[in-house]
């Protein structure tokens, strides 16, 4: 399982099913999912024609959003109330405020049985997870012949980034006592969120996040994350209804 086959097993039984992407760049998951209307938020849009077209035939409309999650949320209050999510996807910029801040708002709009997700939870390599402020930045850090990661040679043409995304999903967990949260083992860690009595909590206040390491993830990454297989997002989408 992938982001892209989570996303559709959640929009699948709704009876109208509106959907959120922040952080749709070349529109890999857009253009593949099948939704009643679908909204894409990305501050530079690197989707092509071709796949404009596709993303519009899997839905009854496609609205774009080329703008920042932070100001999206701020300029476009009436058309979220208007319409509300059922299932959001967000893979914007792979830092741990940034992803806190794009999850609280998205909530906000979710209907009730909606579902959140959110991609790159569970890096699996030090480098990967860098805290570095943009990708930009990352690629300055680490360029593709650093052999160091143990990558594939595609998967270092790629460079993959999930920075320190993991951080929300752990102060989410220590703060809110409304939300039932897991991370699905698959696709670099994708992150389920839905409202509902938690399964487990952490006791970790925002100070004591921000100074975690990769190392305290790697030391304790299933109790942190509640790291669950992908056969999980069944249960948990199970326990909405």
């Amino acid at each position: 399982m992938d982001r892209i086959e989570a996303v559709q097993r959640a929009l699948n039984n709704r009876s109208r099913r509106i959907y959120l992407e922040i952080g749709v760049s070349q529109g890999k998951a857009f253009r593949a999912i099948t939704a009643h209307e679908k909204i894409a938020v990305d501050p530079a849009f690197a989707i092509s024609k071709r796949d404009r077209e596709r993303a519009a035939a899997a839905a009854d409309a496609t609205h774009y959003f080329e703008t920042t999650s932070d100001a999206f949320f701020a300029n476009e209050t009436a058309f979220l109330e208007q319409r509300g999510i059922d299932v959001a996807l967000i893979d914007g910029l792979h830092t741990y405020r940034q992803a806190m801040r794009d999850v609280q708002n998205t909530l906000r709009y979710v209907r009730e049985g909606g579902v959140v997700f959110l991609h790159d939870c569970n890096p699996a390599r030090a480098p990967i997870a860098d805290p570095a402020a943009s990708y930009g930045e990352f690629r300055q850090r680490y360029p593709w012949w650093d052999l160091s990661w143990g990558l594939s040679i595609a998967d270092r043409l790629i460079r993959p980034w999930t920075g320190d995304v993991w951080k929300a999903v752990v102060e989410l967990r220590s703060t809110r006592d409304d939300l039932r949260i897991a991370v699905l083992d698959c696709d670099f860690g994708v992150g389920v969120i839905t409202r509902g009595a938690p399964e487990s909590r952490l006791p970790y206040s925002p100070e004591q996040i921000q100074q975690l390491t990769y190392a305290d993830l790697a030391a304790d990454r299933r109790r942190l994350l509640n790291l669950r297989p992908p056969t999980h997002l069944e249960d948990m989408l199970g326990a909405r209804r």
